[in-house]
């Protein structure tokens, strides 16, 4: 396991505001677009229900961004979900919510799509909602992603210089009896999950780097994180200079760097590659229909703000 002892430090320091930051000849996030560069959109905690639970409201949110990214001039050259994909994903009511879903979506030789065409790829993960409320991905398992199944839900998709590294940050994990408030992560394990990383990192030629998960491995205090192997995982994604992990799960949007340092939003977008590995949360979905561009240009990684489409 990768270990260095520059970055084996303690991850509970109290964290400072970052509000300042040299961002190189980045001055805007026009400043990325060209012919040759590519972007793509994180969407999280769509909390998708159907419509018998809700009234199809999740469901509309969910269809109004995916509707709004297909109307983009320049397409995105993919989409990521980074878990609760639906409200609770166990037994049949689950599986209505699952199908729900993916009536906002086209899926072909098991790939999910934005359009009937196959012009914009969609990769998930799942989220803690998406094993609600009997600890399983039977469902997810069944309707979205049979593909993965063998490998704990891991993958790799690799665009032109661009890695992506998809994981599951687990189920609920409860702190004590009675603290649904403080819901947890279960996490990964060390030899099936972080030696996967690992090795795959390792054997990564790509000079842009991303890991894509559920729950943070950095945020506010210790909670709304993960709780296996979280400090092991820090330092191989800070040992193998990965640019960003994205997650959701916490409804806001936040950036972290291992120090816990927070950089505000109002900073957005800035050029990654200047900075070491940051630890990004997506605003949800269901509570604004809010998603989040990340272009690829060259060299260079812009994070850009989430964006909310009113409705």
């Amino acid at each position: 396991m990768f270990l260095d002892d520059d970055v084996a430090q303690d991850l509970n320091d109290e964290p400072l505001l970052i509000n300042d930051l040299e961002t190189s000849s980045i001055n805007s996030e026009n400043d990325f677009y060209s012919k040759d560069d590519f972007y793509f959109v994180q969407i999280t905690d769509t909390h998708v229900m159907h419509k018998l639970f809700d009234r199809g409201e999740n469901q509309n949110r969910f269809k109004t961004v995916i509707e709004h990214i297909k109307s983009f001039t320049k397409k995105p050259a993919f989409i990521v979900i980074t878990g609760d994909l639906v409200e609770w994903g166990s037994g049949l009511s689950g599986a209505l919510n699952f199908k729900a879903f993916l009536e906002c979506l086209y899926k072909k030789d098991g790939q999910l799509y934005t359009d009937e065409d196959g012009l914009i790829p969609v990769y998930t993960v799942p989220g803690n909602h998406d094993y609600r409320w009997f600890g399983a991905l039977t469902n997810y398992h069944r309707l979205v992603d049979r593909n993965h199944i063998l490998d704990g839900d891991k993958y790799v998709i690799t665009h032109e210089n661009l890695t992506l590294f998809f994981m599951d940050s687990g189920h609920d994990y409860i702190l004590r009896p009675r603290g649904w408030i403080h819901v947890m992560g279960s996490g990964l394990t060390y030899w099936f999950d972080v030696s996967w990383l690992e090795d795959e990192l390792s054997s990564c030629n790509s000079p842009h780097k991303i890991v894509l998960m559920h729950y943070p491995a950095i945020n506010w205090g210790k909670y709304d994180t993960f709780v296996r192997n979280k400090d092991i995982f820090i330092q191989v994604c800070e040992g193998y200079d990965v640019d960003l992990v994205l997650a959701g799960h916490t409804h806001a949007s936040r950036v972290f760097d291992k120090d816990k340092n927070f950089y505000e939003n109002n900073m957005l977008p800035f050029n990654c590659s200047n900075y070491p590995t940051l630890y990004v949360q997506t605003n949800a979905c269901k509570e604004g229909c809010f998603y989040r561009n990340i272009t690829i240009s060259g060299d260079d990684i812009c994070l850009n703000p989430c964006e909310h489409i009113i409705i």
